[in-house]
């Protein structure tokens, strides 16, 4: 048996994590492995594993004794979801030994963040800038003018209160706002992933805020697995696609600390926590979202110098990591690029019939 086991549930596209929690694993000198865990048993991260394990849907009555009985049998250590839906449910679990090894806010944290309504009254009672934020019902309900006065603002953004992968995103000055809201409604859902066909019920699952005027970055808020704050790293976006970091630069953290600093004491959260923030010309910053996993655009940070899968590492073994892992280079730019991999292989006696394959390591092409 390894001595550390990390599983990465959801592990879908990103077999870049999988590998850099072995590379975390070597860099604090212990045994161990890497799991995946997936729907898809050809998922790219799943390729890149020690040991795939096939998940069960989080929304199937069962997911908790699935989660528990896999943690035992594959004695995990350390285990993180990429997975929003996923770290919902993970905060629901009941308090077992066994979830220790869960990285995954509390329950009444994890309501507060999955609602951006919320969450935008969370931050200004801990004294974080954000943006005042309005649920459609009450936008449409002002109308255009006392609009614009009370949010000082002509331009806005659309989103979905409790949207994940920018479900529902859009921008609209007070005159077309009701067309924006109207297409937001038929992308925007429930807690639960559900939709909703109501219209009035949509304008509940639906937030407006201003467009604030300035230079997006990317914030991960990164604590030790007890919660005390250990670091910030900080990305000036450059280049999105599908909703994520493209390209980025990494740039000094000092002036994002205190942020960072207010939204730990705010979130209480364990690990890494994803924030995008507005940075104005005056050097005023505002916090725009936040996600309570490993986002998009840490990989930028990563190949810029900073490893928090190695902090995590460290940390899960009651050790200090090395400082070197909490920084990134300031002026390193990181792009995104595509890797092919092969995800499965024909067996030798079925080698020619080209329908049947068996799940084995992955190929860098």
């Amino acid at each position: 048996m390894s001595d550390f086991t990390v599983l990465v549930a959801s592990g879908g596209r990103r077999p870049y994590l999988v590998r850099w929690f072995r590379e975390a694993l070597r860099r604090n000198r212990v045994a161990g492995r890497v799991v995946v865990a997936d729907l898809d048993p050809c998922s790219p991260a799943a390729a890149v594993a020690d040991a795939f394990v096939a998940a069960m849907p989080v929304v199937d009555p069962g997911y908790g004794d699935w989660l528990e009985a896999t943690l035992r049998r594959e004695a995990v250590t350390l285990a993180v979801s990429i997975n929003d839906f996923e770290l919902s449910r993970w905060a629901r679990l009941e308090d077992r030994s066994v979830f220790d090894a869960l990285v995954r806010l509390d329950a009444r944290r994890q309501r507060t963040i999955e609602d951006k309504l919320a969450m935008a009254q969370l931050l200004a009672d801990a004294g974080v800038t954000s943006p005042e934020t309005l649920l459609a019902s009450t936008a449409l309900r002002l109308g255009p003018e006392a609009l614009k006065e009370r949010l000082g603002a002509d331009e806005f953004v659309v989103k979905g209160r409790y949207g994940s992968g920018s479900r529902g995103l859009g921008f609209a000055r007070a005159a077309s706002l009701p067309e924006a809201i109207a297409r937001a409604r038929a992308e925007v859902t429930h807690r639960d992933g559900r939709g909703e066909a109501d219209p009035d019920a949509a304008d509940e699952l639906i937030v407006v805020q201003p467009r604030l005027q300035g230079t997006e970055h990317g914030v991960d808020v990164v604590t030790d697995l007890r919660g005390g704050f250990a670091t910030a790293l900080v990305r000036r976006k450059i280049a999105m696609r599908a909703g994520e970091t493209d390209r980025a630069e990494s740039v000094d953290a000092t002036p994002y600390l205190g942020l960072a600093r207010g939204v730990a004491r705010a979130l209480g959260h364990r690990g890494l926590v994803d924030l995008d923030v507005i940075r104005t010309d005056a050097g005023e910053l505002s916090v725009i979202d936040v996600n309570p996993r490993f986002g998009g655009g840490y990989p930028l940070s990563h190949v810029a110098g900073a490893d928090i899968p190695a902090a995590y590492v460290a940390w899960a073994l009651g050790r200090t990591p090395d400082t070197d892992w909490l920084r990134a280079r300031p002026g390193t730019i990181a792009a995104k690029a595509v890797e092919v991999l092969a995800v499965a292989h024909p067996e030798p006696e079925q080698a020619r019939n080209p329908q049947e394959y068996s799940h084995g390591a992955a190929a860098t092409v």
